[in-house]
């Protein structure tokens, strides 16, 4: 069905860096297509049926969860050598809280198995009442999930094992790139560089954002502390998605300013604290990214003039340097040509 396939599309690209991206465009319809689905599932709720039956439903409810989450649980025991990328314990006790409860394939599972009249309509009816119950205690269950995940960490700690970190996962205030090209590059491998010497942390201090093609389906480590990563860095719910939730700056690289004028928009709605950092080719484009919102906007075409009489000095420090060696060198010949008469 057309259901079975997009949900097979979504389980395809979930192991890609495509995923913040699809995520951060399918947000906008979310909400809506959320409150369609569940105002639906909730016309199917027959609440005579569950008040007359509420022992069955309380109880199928119950085992509902707890066989779902034994049967998630050991999902994740599978061995390593089946599965290297196997979750750790810690993890596999916040999943299988979170997916113990019923899901909304069961909806399309039962109506159809009453369409064709394989389950009897008051049954369907009591078992669509249990899935419901079971998704309606998802947040009781993910509190759950989270204290049992941290009740673990802690034990584990206590008992002297070492908790690794997610292989890709990113500082909650890393600084964000926005575009890898040759000035974004340049951006990270100079900042890279300064965090290197300055910080001891593991997770990577700055990710740079790229919609190029071959970031999709895998993550780039330029230099210690740093990542880049497929996704348009414009939008917030990518760079959220990643894990950085409140950046410490941002840098915007692209080389078009009608892109680089909506990423700053764009970017300090959300984050009207951070700074934001980009370059323009002219006075003019500065000034419109300083209303929009930028910290601070380097100008391409000043940068010349403003360098010139630091390159002029720099040049005559040179030139003199040059004639100065070039005396001392003269000198040096007519003292040991002097030397060398001396002696004859």
């Amino acid at each position: 069905t057309d259901t079975a396939g997009a949900f097979a599309a979504g389980v395809l690209l979930a192991n890609t860096n495509f995923r913040a991206q699809i995520q951060a465009d399918v947000l906008p319809f979310k909400g809506i297509l959320l409150g369609i689905f569940f105002m639906d599932a909730g016309s199917l709720f027959d609440s005579d049926l569950v008040l007359a039956e509420l022992p069955t439903v309380l109880t199928g409810a119950i085992a509902l969860i707890v066989l779902k989450a034994v049967t998630v649980g050991l999902a994740t025991r599978v061995p390593r050598s089946l599965e290297p990328n196997r979750l750790e314990p810690y993890d596999a006790v916040k999943l299988s809280f979170l997916l113990s409860g019923g899901g909304e394939f069961a909806f399309v599972v039962l109506a159809l198995a009453e369409r064709l009249e394989v389950l009897p309509k008051d049954l369907g009816g009591l078992l669509t009442a249990v899935v419901l119950i079971t998704m309606a205690v998802t947040p009781l269950l993910g509190e759950v999930a989270e204290i049992a995940s941290k009740a673990f960490v802690s034990y584990t700690v206590n008992q002297g094992t070492q908790i690794p970190a997610e292989e890709y996962e990113i500082a909650e205030d890393a600084i964000v790139i926005a575009g890898f090209n040759e000035v974004g590059k340049q951006i990270l491998y100079q900042l890279g560089t300064h965090t290197a010497r300055n910080t001891t942390e593991r997770l990577p201090q700055i990710v740079a954002f790229d919609t190029d093609p071959m970031l999709i389906d895998k993550t780039l480590l330029p230099m210690e502390n740093t990542a880049v990563m497929y996704g348009d860095g414009e939008n917030p719910e990518v760079i959220s998605a990643h894990g950085v939730h409140s950046p410490r700056a941002i840098f915007i690289a692209y080389d078009h300013h009608e892109k680089v004028m909506a990423a700053t928009s764009r970017l300090r709605t959300i984050y009207p604290n951070t700074p934001i950092y980009t370059r323009a080719q002219t006075r003019k484009e500065s000034i419109e990214l300083e209303v929009a919102g930028a910290t601070e906007v380097i100008v391409e075409r000043d940068e010349l003039p403003r360098s010139a009489p630091a390159l002029l000095l720099r040049k005559r420090a040179s030139e003199a340097s040059s004639a100065t060696q070039q005396t001392k060198n003269v000198e040096l010949l007519q003292w040991r040509g002097n030397s060398n008469r001396t002696n004859a």
